[in-house]
């Protein structure tokens, strides 16, 4: 699954793309399972096979209905089996070295980035900042509804930079009510920054500490991508479950 120039890779920069992952049965199978539950939210007779559309359709009627799916889509049976197809705990355990028995994952989740949209997007943070309870979360992040790129929409990391430790974070909420943990750059720290450009079936692996950003979709599709992470259940002060009654985790933190 990962060669030793793999994980020398994520360790050197902190993080890693592998492509061709997810089998493109799995990705069409969860986007069956998508297309199902925004059909029954929107609640009126579907004339159409495209799943971007019903998310317009959805969007424009209740921007909730919308949220609702991708949380929910994390207890679907066809988002689980594509879950465990990433053997989340093995990757884990082989960048970490930690003991498998001990690796939790978070709830699956699939956000949603419209064009010209940035009421979701993330500035420059850490997923640290919001997790700040457990140490080396590994996060998981693909496409499914198409390609992510500079025009459709994706992330931009700055390598190498897990290694200067966590930063202040400052929290700020925004007026579409996503939760942002924002940090400051020291300056051109950025330069070298880079953009994901994977396509459905490729995935990207980070670390917790790496600097990170939403890029802007301001292409013409919608972009929807899956994001799931692992975490060491042991690392905190005790066992508690991962949801929004642990102070030590934060639900709200869904998307790029």
């Amino acid at each position: 699954m990962l060669s030793k120039t793999n994980i020398n890779k994520f360790k050197q920069n902190g993080y890693i793309i592998l492509k061709n992952y997810i089998k493109p049965s799995l990705i069409n199978s969860l986007k069956d399972a998508l297309f199902t539950m925004f059909s029954y939210n929107l609640k009126k007779s579907v004339r159409t096979n495209n799943l971007e559309d019903l998310i317009y359709r959805l969007e424009k009627e209740d921007h909730n209905k919308v949220y609702n799916v991708q949380k929910a889509i994390s207890s679907s049976s066809e988002a689980i089996t594509l879950i465990d197809s990433l053997k989340m705990g093995d990757l884990y355990s082989k960048f970490y070295n930690a003991d498998k028995k001990k690796i939790h994952l978070t709830l699956f989740q699939t956000p949603v980035q419209f064009p010209n949209d940035d009421r979701f997007d993330f500035k420059w943070h850490q997923e640290s900042g919001s997790y700040a309870g457990y140490s080396n979360i590994l996060t998981c992040w693909f496409p499914i509804l198409g390609p992510v790129n500079e025009i459709d929409g994706s992330m931009t990391l700055i390598p190498k930079s897990h290694k200067n430790g966590i930063r202040e974070t400052f929290y700020v909420k925004k007026k579409s009510g996503l939760n942002d943990w924002t940090i400051n750059l020291n300056p051109g720290e950025d330069r070298n920054a880079e953009i994901v450009k994977i396509n459905p079936g490729d995935i990207v692996l980070f670390d917790s500490s790496v600097i990170h950003r939403s890029i802007a979709n301001s292409g013409n599709r919608i972009r929807v991508t899956g994001i799931v992470r692992a975490l060491d259940i042991c690392s905190g002060n005790q066992i508690l479950p991962l949801n929004k009654e642990n102070s030590h985790y934060i639900e709200e933190k869904f998307t790029r």
